[in-house]
């Protein structure tokens, strides 16, 4: 998570398609183990959508739990997409033959929403 935070202010300074990129696969690398860990924690296993439909909730706020299914879900499109260009601060990607557009600000909620999740991990432990 510290690397994408790190790029995100690199980005500020010196805007390029390949900060953003990098920032989406970092968020999307600290999201899936977030994920991991909530399921691990709870005992349940499964992948996103057992922590979409049992997990999430009893921990996070649901826009938080959107937001990192949300990266997961760029990250592979941006893999993905055969086509991949930069406007200012937004990415155009072609996704399933429609063009798709995120900006800056959208990959910076993402990754806000990864820290949020970080940090409302619970702690304690189980017993």
């Amino acid at each position: 998570m510290a690397v994408a935070k790190r790029m995100l202010v690199t980005y500020d300074e010196y805007p390029e398609k390949r900060v953003l990129v990098g920032v989406i696969n970092e968020g999307a690398k600290a999201a899936s183990r977030l994920i991991r860990s909530f399921l691990i924690f709870s005992g349940t296993k499964g992948g996103v959508d057992v922590f979409l439909k049992k997990v999430g909730n009893k921990y996070l706020d649901g826009v938080t739990v959107e937001n990192l299914v949300k990266i997961l879900e760029v990250e592979r499109a941006q893999k993905s997409s055969p086509v991949e260009f930069s406007k200012k601060d937004k990415i155009i990607l072609l996704i399933d033959g429609k063009y798709r557009f995120l900006t800056a600000g959208r990959i910076r909620e993402f990754v806000d929403s990864v820290e949020l999740g970080i940090s409302d991990f619970p702690t304690y432990i189980k017993r």
